[in-house]
């Protein structure tokens, strides 16, 4: 099988193992600094990743990670790049979040239960019957019964405690030792000087635990209400998986290292949930992150796509139009400049064929449109890559053209903010994302939902438009391929016949172009039957640069015959509001 490399990444540490098999006998291990995937920089990840490499070797037949803070598909295709440019000889490549590889260390495949993380952070996660669910695991705002949480409580303690009493109570005595240092004064600008690190707050829960443990009072209260909070989390997880009596495996620093705190958090497990049974893990991290290579195929898999379509999805990119050779197009690198801008030119007449074909369906799409915006409701585009950057641009054009809020025209991107500027393309396969981004946005039957893909068959897009069409939304899916797969979920569709490309697969060429000319359609022609435009004027502008001042100025004189002082003295009055004194003209005119 070769060498294989586990990586657990988390808020103190990261460890790491190498081993012939995944239950085999250790080859090598080591431990690096911090494995969040929120606290470094991607130089600083790509650092980590080259420092294991030194020690770990070159030669790594796979690799397994569980990674803190590694939530998204996004933040693992990003670790994902930095481990294969790491290893480029990796076969095979596992990322997940730090939880789901610690799940596969204190479970056996398929063994249903439910895992609590305390460490420098905490998280609960359960599994039954081929469901997840998860409660904490928010970093610092959100992350009850961690080393954050208890360490950042008796820091906040000592401080309330001096305010009361100007005494150091004995917690601040014991942490002033801990730090060599002598007052509070000198203490805390130490302390603030690294407050953002979170495994340095959370380096101050030890103490805390042994002056819990030694009768401290404030101590205690605090331990007693960081494991209360978590072990409510515990509670949450079973009720949502109609769990009775759960197996709850304990893993992390706080359980391995304190038994103490192991008994606090069992006394609160038992009153949230008086017949489970829990255990510590104390099997070493990358164990799980190494199990993760095995599971990768099992119903406990962390999404892993095969690195090529599947027979189904390759029939369907076959036959995709903007998949095929154009055969005006050929020999491109023999043609000349002017040769080349005639051909792009000549091509351009394939977008208004394919807007004319689809003028019916476009109607119809618009018609749907308006009419959810003149009821209140709003417009949602999706798409991933190009098409998701289209929609990026047509909702960002709203505000600052119609004056309407942000949240009327919005835009779903798969891969967020960060794929618009940086391409991200492996994310447009993950359904379970495109699915959850309609139910974070909080659609409802009121909006409409209109999946932009060129091909017709984007996992993410069309994952978002059946998530929609469950919550009642109406559907539209727009693309460029009328061989597209079918789609159920789409109660509109719009086809556009606009043939093979230039550069055969570039879909942001004539498919961009015909596709963005729809959604402006879609979006501006909402505009004007919902009263955002006069005549062919944009009269609902907001007035923050000189250049949309005097805009609004020429449009109030062309539309009703006014002199410049005139006005700009009506202007003046409604704070260059030109849509406020349209209003107040065409009333005095009714």
């Amino acid at each position: 099988m070769g060498r294989l490399l586990g990586i657990e990444g988390g808020g103190t540490y990261t460890r790491w193992m190498v081993v012939n098999d995944p239950e085999a006998e250790v080859i090598c291990e080591g431990k690096e600094g911090i494995g969040n995937f929120h606290l470094l920089s991607y130089d600083q990840l790509v650092a980590l990743f080259r420092s294991i490499r030194e020690n770990a070797g070159e030669n790594i037949e796979q690799i397994g990670v569980g990674f803190a803070g590694c939530h998204s598909e996004k933040e693992k295709t990003v670790l994902e790049e930095i481990l294969r440019d790491t290893w480029p000889g990796s076969k095979k490549i596992v990322v997940a979040e730090d939880s789901r590889s610690a799940y596969a260390r204190a479970f056996e495949p398929g063994q249903q239960g439910i895992l609590v993380i305390g460490g420098t952070g905490s998280n609960v996660i359960g599994y039954k019957e081929g469901v997840w669910e998860k409660a904490g695991g928010w970093g610092q705002l959100g992350d009850p019964g961690s080393g954050y949480r208890i360490g950042r409580g008796g820091l906040e303690r000592i401080f309330l405690d001096f305010d009361l009493t100007k005494k150091n109570s004995a917690l601040a005595q014991a942490f002033l030792s801990y730090c060599c240092l002598n007052d509070l004064s000198e203490f805390l600008r130490y302390v603030l000087a690294q407050f953002g690190r979170k495994d340095f707050i959370a380096s101050f829960a030890p103490i805390v635990l042994e002056m819990a443990e030694k009768g401290d009072e404030s101590s205690l209260e605090i331990v007693k209400k960081e494991a209360s909070s978590l072990a409510w989390r515990v509670q949450i997880v079973a009720e949502r998986l109609q769990f009775i009596q759960p197996q709850v495996a304990l893993v992390g620093g706080l359980f391995e290292n304190s038994s103490f705190y192991v008994r606090i958090f069992g006394e609160e497990l038992k009153r949230f949930l008086p017949f489970s049974r829990y255990f510590v893990c104390n099997s070493p991290g990358p164990w799980g992150a190494l199990r993760l290579l095995k599971l990768s195929s099992s119903p406990l898999s962390i999404k892993s796509e095969s690195l090529l379509p599947d027979e189904q999805q390759r029939k369907a990119l076959d036959q995709a139009l903007t998949e095929e050779r154009n055969p005006r197009s050929s020999s491109l690198e023999k043609k000349t400049v002017d040769e080349l801008v005639d051909l792009f030119i000549s091509e351009e007449t394939f977008v208004q064929s394919a807007l004319e074909k689809c003028r019916k369906e476009i109607t119809a799409a618009v018609s749907a449109v308006c009419s959810t915006l003149s009821q209140g409701g709003m417009l949602f585009y999706v798409g991933a890559g190009t098409s998701g950057r289209l929609g990026v641009l047509d909702a960002s054009e709203m505000p600052p053209t119609f004056n309407v809020s942000p949240e009327i025209v919005q835009a779903i991107m798969a891969g967020g903010a960060e794929a618009v500027l940086r391409s991200m393309e492996g994310i447009e396969d993950d359904t379970e994302e495109g699915y959850k981004s309609i139910l974070n946005r909080g659609i409802t039957q009121k909006d409409i939902v209109c999946g932009i893909s060129a091909s017709g068959r984007t996992p993410f897009v069309i994952a978002a438009l059946e998530s929609a069409q469950k919550r009642g939304a109406q559907t539209i899916l727009v693309s460029c391929n009328p061989r597209r797969p079918p789609c159920t979920y789409a109660d509109l569709t719009i086809d556009l016949p606009t043939g093979p490309e230039i550069v055969a697969g570039s879909t942001r060429l004539k498919a961009g172009t015909a596709t963005k000319i729809v959604l402006n359609m879609l979006s501006t022609i909402a505009m004007i039957r919902t009263g955002k435009v006069k005549d062919n004027l944009m009269i609902n502008l907001q007035p923050k640069s000189m250049k949309l001042r005097y805009r609004s100025l020429r449009i109030l004189m062309t539309l009703y015959g006014l002199d410049e002082k005139t006005a700009v003295k009506l202007l003046e009055k409604k704070g260059w509001l030109l849509s406020a004194v349209i209003a107040e003209m065409e009333s005095e005119k009714g």
